[in-house]
C-alpha cells in the first residue's frame, strides 16, 4: 500500500506537472513557501515544508494559491488553488482525490482578493467537509473585494475555460479545474429563476456581455446594458428548450466551455 507521504507528493508533482502545461511558470504564491513535499519525513525538519515536519492534515500548511501573469492567450491574472486535490486522508488511490477539485478566479489586474476569497473558499470546504460543483450558486454577503464595496457579492460555479477536460488524474484519484465567477444580486436572481441551467445561464449573458470569466469588481451589473433584454430572453429559450429536449432521458455532458 502507497504511503500517505509518498501518494500526497506524487500528486502534488502530478498536478504541478499540469498546471505547467495548462498555464506556465506561476509568478506568486500565497504562501510564499510553496515547494513540494519531501517523500522522506525524516530528511528535514524545516517547518517551512509543507512535507517535512508538517502534517498532511495541516491545511493552512498545505493549501496554496498560484498566480499566473497575463501572457496573449489570458490578458489577465489567473488565481488557482494547490491542495485541494491533495489525497487528505487517503492511503491509497481512489476514483476522487482529495476534495475532487481545485478553484480558480481570473482578476483583470494583480491584486490581493483573489487569494482572500479562494482559500476562503477553500476552508469552508475543510471546516464542512463539503465541495463545490460546477452549478453551484453562493451568496458571499458581502463585497467580493473587501478593499471597495463592490456590486459583485456573489459567484457562481463553472468549468474553466483554461481547463478544456472536465476531469484530470493524479496518481491519487481525479478532480476538475472549476471556475469562481463574481456576480451581482441581479445577476444572481436570474440565475435563480433559470430552474437546473441557472448557473449555464448567467455564464452565458456575460460571454454575450463580453465579461465572459473574468472577475472585475468594478464593473457595473449587465443587467443595466441596455441590449439586455434580448440577451436575457435568448438565453433563457435557449435554457427552456434544452431542458425539454433532456425532460425523459439522462441529461447531456454539460462538461464544454460552448
Amino acid at each position: 500500500m502507497i504511503s500517505n507521504r509518498q501518494l500526497w507528493a506524487d500528486a502534488w508533482q502530478a498536478r504541478d506537472d499540469l498546471y505547467k502545461g495548462l498555464f506556465g511558470d506561476y509568478a506568486a504564491a500565497t504562501p510564499g513557501d510553496y515547494r513540494a513535499p519531501l517523500r522522506d519525513p525524516e530528511a528535514t525538519t524545516r517547518t517551512s515544508d509543507p512535507g517535512g515536519s508538517r502534517q498532511p492534515d495541516d491545511e493552512d500548511a498545505t493549501l496554496a494559491v498560484l498566480a499566473y501573469a497575463p501572457d496573449p492567450l489570458r490578458p489577465y491574472w489567473t488565481y488557482i488553488t494547490a491542495g485541494l486535490s491533495s489525497p487528505w486522508h487517503q492511503e491509497a488511490p481512489q476514483e476522487v482525490s482529495g476534495f475532487g477539485l481545485e478553484m480558480m478566479l481570473k482578476s483583470p489586474v494583480k491584486a490581493s482578493w483573489p487569494a482572500r476569497v479562494l482559500r476562503s473558499m477553500a476552508f469552508y470546504l475543510f471546516n464542512y467537509a463539503g465541495t463545490l460543483s460546477p452549478g453551484a450558486l453562493v451568496a458571499l454577503n458581502s463585497s467580493i473585494d473587501p478593499g471597495r464595496d463592490s456590486e459583485l457579492k456573489n459567484i457562481f460555479v463553472w468549468y474553466a475555460d483554461e481547463a478544456p477536460d472536465c476531469w484530470y488524474q493524479l496518481p491519487s484519484g481525479g478532480f476538475g479545474i472549476f471556475a469562481a465567477i463574481g456576480i451581482t444580486d441581479d445577476e444572481l436572481r436570474f440565475a435563480e429563476s433559470i430552474d437546473k441551467y441557472g448557473a449555464w445561464s448567467i455564464q452565458e449573458v456575460l460571454r454575450q456581455a463580453g465579461v465572459g470569466q473574468v472577475t472585475d469588481p468594478e464593473r457595473r451589473s449587465v443587467m443595466e446594458r441596455q441590449d439586455v433584454k434580448s440577451i436575457l430572453g435568448s438565453v433563457r429559450m435557449f435554457a427552456n428548450n434544452f431542458r425539454e429536449f433532456a425532460r425523459g432521458a439522462q441529461d447531456p455532458d454539460l462538461c464544454e466551455n460552448d
